[in-house]
C-alpha cells in the first residue's frame, strides 16, 4: 500500500465532542483505564482467570489480495491454533476506507474486535474511539521497552498504550547504480549529506533543450514531497510534549522550503509537475516493470522500505541500493527520516476487547508473523529482539540497514489529533513558495498557526 493509502481519511477527523455525541456517552467515549466495570472476558484477563468458552474475535484488515492476503491469512490460522479460545474472523476492507468504516462502526456501537490501521489513528484516542490498552499491557507483562523508541512514542497517547505495533516503516533512499555509473558516479559512495544528493542529483539530470525533464536526477517533489522526512533531516521536531501542541523548528522549515524552492527555480515548477503528471499513475508504476523506478526515470527518491520487494519483482535487472535519507550537515538535530508504525487497534466499545487484544498482541511479538508477514512486506518488525532473528538478517542489506543505523536515530512521527491536518498544512506551504513565490517565513508560520487551532478544536 502507499502512502495516500495511509492517509486516507486522517484529514477528515472528529472533534472529541462530536464523537462524544455520536456514542451517546456511552463507555466508548471513555478511557478503559477509568471504566470501573469490564465486561467478563476482559475482566478475567486482567485478574488472570481463564477466558472460557471459545469467543469470536472479528478482524478487519485491507490485506485482500496477492501475496500479502496470503500471508495474512497465515497469521490469522497461526493465532487460531495457538489460541484455541479464540475464532478470528477476518473481514476485508479497503485501506482507503477502513478507518472511516470504523468510526462509523463504533460510532453505531459495532466496530471490529482488531483492525489494521497506522500510527496516526493512535489520535483518535483523543475522542474516545479507542480501547485504552494499557491494563492489558499490564496484565500480559508485556516488555515495552522491547520496541523501537520512535515506535513506542507512536503506541501512546497521553502516557498510556492504544496500539500495538507489529512493523515500523522506515523510509530509504533508493539509488539506481546503474545510472550513478553511466554518470561517472561511484555507487558505492552514494551521497549522504544534502549537498551531496544536489551535487550527484544535478549530473544524472538529462534535460532537453526546450527544459522538458527527460530522466530525472533527484528532486524532492518526486515521487512526492515527504514533508515530514525531509523536515527531519533538516532538523525540525513536529511537537512539543510538556506544551501538548504542534512545535516546529520553524527556522529549519524556512531553509527546507527554500531547497524545495530552488529545485522548481532550476528545473521550472511547470516541468517538473508535468515529469510527474506523465509517471505517476498507479503509484508511478509501482507494480509495473515500466514503472519509474524500475527504468532510469529516476536516479535517487525516497521512499518507504515497502518498495524494496517491488524491486526486485519488478525490476529484476535494475542494480539499486538503499541508504539512509541524507542530511543538512548545517543541521545539529537532523535525523534520517522519520518512521511510521504500522499498528493493530482495538476499537472502544467492541464486543470483544480481550480477543481484540490478545490478536493485536500476536501481531506484535509472533517470530511467525515477522518472517512470514513482515518480512514479505519490506517492513522491520517493531521489536528489536525480533529484528535480530537469523532470519530478518538474512534477507537481505536493507533490514541491517534498518535495524542498525535507521530505526534507533530516526524521528517518530507523533501520533496526535491533527496529524493529517498539520501534513497537509506543509505539502500546502511547499506549494506555495515553489509555485506563487510566497515568503516561506510567512507560509510555515500560517501553516503552523492553522494546525495548532485544528488540534485545540478536536480536543473539543
Amino acid at each position: 500500500m502507499n502512502e495516500k493509502e495511509r492517509k486516507a481519511g486522517s484529514e477528515q477527523q472528529l472533534s472529541r465532542r462530536d464523537m462524544l455525541k455520536m456514542l451517546g456517552g456511552s463507555a466508548a467515549g471513555m478511557s478503559m483505564a477509568k471504566i470501573a466495570g469490564l465486561g467478563g472476558s476482559a475482566a478475567a484477563l486482567l485478574s488472570g482467570m481463564p477466558a472460557g468458552a471459545q469467543t469470536k474475535v472479528e478482524i478487519w484488515t485491507g490485506f485482500g489480495q496477492g501475496r500479502m492476503a496470503d500471508a495474512m491469512q497465515g497469521a490469522i490460522d497461526n493465532f487460531a491454533a495457538e489460541n484455541p479460545e479464540f475464532a478470528p474472523e477476518h473481514i476485508i476492507v479497503p485501506w482507503g476506507e477502513i478507518h472511516d468504516r470504523v468510526i462509523a462502526a463504533t460510532s453505531a456501537g459495532s466496530p471490529p474486535d482488531a483492525y489494521r490501521g497506522w500510527a496516526w489513528i493512535v489520535g483518535d484516542a483523543a475522542i474516545g474511539a479507542l480501547t485504552n490498552l494499557q491494563p492489558y499491557v499490564d496484565a500480559a507483562d508485556v516488555d515495552l521497552m522491547d520496541f523501537w523508541p520512535a515506535t513506542l512514542n507512536q503506541m501512546k497517547y497521553q502516557g498510556d498504550v492504544h496500539a500495538m505495533s507489529i512493523s515500523t516503516i522506515v523510509l530509504f533512499m533508493y539509488y539506481n547504480k546503474d545510472r550513478m555509473r553511466e554518470g561517472g558516479l561511484d555507487p558505492d559512495n552514494p551521497p549522504k549529506t544534502v549537498a551531496e544528493l544536489d551535487e550527484q542529483g544535478a549530473v544524472l539530470n538529462d534535460i532537453a533543450d526546450d527544459g522538458e525533464i527527460l530522466r530525472l536526477g533527484f528532486a524532492p517533489t518526486l515521487p512526492s514531497k515527504q514533508v515530514w522526512d525531509w523536515g527531519a533531516a533538516f532538523g525540525s521536531q513536529y511537537w512539543d510534549e510538556s506544551e501538548g501542541n504542534i512545535a516546529l523548528d520553524q527556522e529549519a522549515w524556512i531553509e527546507l522550503l527554500n531547497w524545495y524552492k530552488g529545485y522548481g527555480d532550476k528545473f521550472g515548477v511547470e516541468n517538473l509537475a508535468g515529469y510527474h503528471s506523465t509517471y505517476s499513475g498507479n503509484g508511478f508504476g509501482r507494480n509495473s516493470p515500466q514503472g519509474i523506478y524500475y527504468t532510469g526515470l529516476i536516479s535517487f527518491w525516497v521512499i518507504g522500505s515497502w518498495l524494496f520487494n517491488d524491486m526486485g519483482e519488478y525490476g529484476p535487472d535494475v542494480d539499486f541500493g538503499v541508504a539512509p535519507i541524507p542530511t543538512l550537515e548545517s543541521a545539529d538535530d537532523a535525523k534520517p527520516g522519520t518512521s511510521i508504525g504500522n499498528m493493530y487497534f482495538v476499537p472502544a466499545n467492541c464486543a470483544n476487547p480481550d480477543g481484540g487484544f490478545a490478536f493485536a498482541n500476536y501481531m506484535s511479538s509472533s517470530p511467525y508473523v515477522t518472517i512470514n508477514k513482515a518480512l514479505p512486506d519490506s517492513v522491520m518488525p517493531s521489536r528489536p529482539s525480533l529484528a535480530n532473528l537469523p532470519e530478518v538478517e538474512e534477507e537481505g542489506a536493507w533490514t541491517v540497514l534498518a535495524r542498525d543505523e535507521i530505526l534507533p536515530n530516526t524521528l517518530e512521527r507523533p501520533s496526535f489529533p491533527g496529524n493529517g491536518f498539520l501534513g497537509g498544512a506543509l505539502n500546502e506551504a511547499v506549494d506555495h513558495v515553489m509555485f506563487n513565490d510566497a515568503d516561506p517565513a510567512e507560509v510555515i508560520a500560517d501553516a503552523v498557526a492553522r494546525s495548532r487551532r485544528e488540534v485545540e478544536r478536536l480536543r473539543g
